[in-house]
């Protein structure tokens, strides 16, 4: 069964921009969104059915091989390039391919090129020049699916599509002299001598390039799903104080000035102002962030469930910082128990290599 999650662990604190929202940046640690495929490392990979099938294994299989996780492979394949170390898998990768669509038109313009030079950047002669382009696309759908070898239970499959597309235009003008015989030739070499009538393709004429093109973007897509990755998030700060006393502070102003610049320094202003104000929701929330970004999850999760509650009795602005909150204290939570599984799924690895 696929359970989709994003879960993380921080890792890292980074520094906010000042021409962004002030706030904090972390590395995070995110477990895959299919998460039941990180109990199968050890995979294997079989030709997917319909164009393309086979070399998209092969595509499909040099993608696990080359994910890494905290620096080392993630995945241990049963492919000839891993045969220094004999695999037995515990699930395979399979899949189906369809194109979608496969389209193709050809259009008509003029454009300007100069024939003549008189020196760098200085045209003598421009001339409009007759161009026929020729464009196609292509629109494709795989199906991947990870198969328990066992008992052959499906665990992940979900579908991706993308596209790639191609132009290309020669010039079908007449000119005199010399420039007229160059032109002559070209067309001759690209067969655009005489009319040429639109042409439908079916799917099984797509030209390879093209799908396979479109089949490489979406691997990207499942990698991202089948297994963890690290990745930077940011935790903007509240800008707006919400409670009077607060507002009418200086300081506050100047934990946001000073937010913009060093937001790990105007970490220390926010909790001298949650000293004073130990009810301002702005000023707890922002004493929040600062707490996640520092890896202190339980008090996190205090602040913000504090922010929660008395948001609410601040009008329209308390109601939005209350939405915001709630938002964080649901990715905090995905992210404690994406530590969890993290810590579940990497410890057996870490104790057998510590062994040998």
């Amino acid at each position: 069964m696929q359970i989709r999650t994003h879960t993380g662990l921080v890792l890292m604190l980074g520094l906010a921009t000042a021409c962004t929202s002030p706030g904090l940046s972390y590395t995070a640690r995110l477990t895959p969104d299919a998460i039941d495929t990180m109990a199968h490392r050890k995979v294997g990979v079989e030709p997917f059915s319909g164009p393309a099938g086979g070399w998209y294994a092969g595509q499909f299989e040099s993608m696990l091989i080359g994910t890494q996780f905290d620096g080392a492979a993630w995945f241990t394949v049963d492919s000839p390039a891993q045969s220094a170390m004999p695999v037995s898998p515990s699930a395979v990768y399979s899949g189906s391919i369809q194109i979608i669509d496969h389209d193709w038109d050809e259009r008509h313009r003029t454009r300007s090129k100069c024939i003549e030079w008189d020196g760098l950047f200085d045209c003598e002669t421009r001339v409009d020049v007759e161009e026929i382009c020729f464009s196609e696309s292509v629109r494709v759908s795989v199906t991947p699916r990870l198969t328990e070898l066992a008992n052959g239970t499906v665990i992940f499959s979900d579908t991706y599509q993308a596209s790639a597309s191609d132009e290309d235009c020669y010039e079908t003008g007449v000119y005199d002299g010399a420039y007229n015989r160059r032109l002559k030739r070209k067309r001759r070499r690209h067969g655009l001598n005489g009319h040429l009538a639109p042409i439908h393709f079916s799917s099984f004429s797509a030209p390879a390039d093209l799908v396979h093109a479109a089949l490489k973007k979406t691997l990207g897509s499942v990698r991202q799903d089948i297994a963890p990755r690290q990745t930077r998030v940011k935790v903007n700060f509240l800008t707006a104080a919400i409670n009077p006393e607060a507002r009418a502070d200086i300081r506050f102003e100047q934990a946001l000035d000073q937010s913009k610049e060093d937001p790990l320094g105007a970490c220390m202003l926010w909790s001298g102002l949650a000293e004073t104000y130990q009810n301002a929701p702005a000023v707890l929330y922002n004493q929040a962030v600062c707490a996640e970004a520092a890896q202190d999850f339980a008090m996190a999760q205090s602040l913000y469930a504090k922010v929660s509650a008395l948001a609410p009795d601040y009008g329209e602005a308390g109601e939005k910082a209350h939405k915001k909150t709630l938002n964080r204290l649901r990715d905090l939570s995905d992210q404690r128990y994406g530590l969890q599984v993290i810590d579940e799924m990497t410890r057996p690895q870490e104790t057998t290599e510590a062994g040998s």
